[in-house]
């Protein structure tokens, strides 16, 4: 900036314009660094929300899984008995419609 031929009032002026634009400079970036920082806490704020959901609906996923494993586990023990107790209950009335005869044929005999 040349100064040649200025007053002294008018290098001041000039001089502490230049120093405002600087400041001003300045904090303009320290408020963007601050509002860039806030972004990012932000975004790390959401994500941590974000995973500890995901990790909770997982957990209950893993549950529900389990509980439904359980059941179908019951279901097919309870036919397999079922099935156990139908071949008893078949083969019972086999032996005793067998032996039915054979107490008959000794007391006619």
């Amino acid at each position: 900036m040349a100064t040649r031929g200025l007053s002294a009032d008018e290098i001041k002026r000039r001089a502490q314009i230049a120093f405002d634009k600087a400041d001003a400079r300045k904090q303009e970036a320290s408020r963007a660094m601050e509002a860039e920082q806030q972004a990012r806490d932000a975004v790390l704020q959401k994500t941590a929300r974000l995973r500890a959901l995901r990790l909770a609906k997982e957990q209950a996923d893993a549950e529900t899984a389990a509980i439904v494993a359980a059941e179908q586990a019951q279901v097919k023990a309870d036919q397999a008995q079922a099935k156990a107790d139908a071949k008893a209950a078949k083969t019972k009335a086999a032996s005793d419609k067998a032996a039915k005869p054979r107490k008959t044929a000794l007391k006619t005999g």
